[in-house]
């Protein structure tokens, strides 16, 4: 366990320390007919995706999460598959949640015009459903900043940053691969105490968002609503990645 949050630091401070020299990744440039350090992708609004779904993995530790009672760290592993409609304001997660002492798997809706959340979760083999206020907007492009070109693998990356997520608590880089503009990677890095990381990565991007998991299932159209303190430890179980969407 502990070579791999080695390993993990060590991977993400590669990805986000500003100190180390980007034109030393000997990327080959030729295949963009010699456009160095130039960006193909996000160059203006029109060339935004109008959603997008993808699977996912990240892994965090100590990293920076907003709690109802402000920002705290926590580690864990999370998996699963996410589906964003830009143009909608729609969010839907399939997420499996690991924090070391429980694994929680559950889904996630959020919907932006009328500001609402949905949460289903399967507790000791129960089914709950919850609705409450929208907690996070669906993302969009704004303060995403290019910072240069990148090279992960033999794929040539577009590299942006966005900062100052998490209440000022956090610094987000993503990757994104030139050819197509799909996503890649992501990295956060707490720039509060104490240290913290988190590295999500991509798999499977489709540029448009699937429209039929934005249905919710029956258990959610008239959830039954669960005592205070049964809520509060349902609350525990968000998916993490909505907290730190990279677009």
């Amino acid at each position: 366990m502990k070579l791999i949050l080695s390993l993990l630091i060590m991977t993400i401070a590669f990805s986000c320390c500003k100190s180390f020299s980007l034109g030393n990744n000997r990327i080959d440039y030729s295949k963009f007919e010699n456009q160095v350090n130039q960006q193909q992708c996000f160059t203006s609004s029109g060339s935004y995706p109008t959603g997008y779904s993808t699977s996912y993995v990240t892994l965090s530790f100590n990293g920076n999460y907003p709690t109802s009672n402000g920002v705290q760290q926590s580690s864990f592993l999370e998996s699963g598959y996410l589906d964003i409609d830009f143009v909608g304001g729609q969010l839907f997660v399939d997420f499996l949640l690991d924090d070391g002492n429980t694994k929680t798997k559950g889904k996630f809706w959020g919907f932006s015009g009328n500001s609402t959340q949905y949460v289903s979760v399967n507790v000791n083999e129960t089914d709950y459903c919850f609705e409450q206020p929208l907690i996070t907007s669906v993302p969009n492009f704004n303060g995403l900043k290019y910072v240069s070109d990148f090279e992960l693998g033999t794929v040539q990356c577009d590299m942006f940053e966005q900062n100052n997520l998490d209440g000022n608590f956090t610094n987000q880089i993503l990757l994104v691969d030139k050819t197509d503009c799909s996503l890649i990677s992501g990295s956060t890095i707490n720039i509060n105490s104490p240290s913290g990381y988190t590295l999500s990565n991509f798999y499977y991007y489709t540029p448009s968002a699937d429209q039929t998991f934005f249905q919710l299932p029956s258990i959610c159209l008239n959830p039954p609503q669960p005592s205070r303190s049964k809520l509060n430890s349902l609350l525990a179980k968000l998916p993490k990645i909505i907290q730190n969407l990279p677009f």
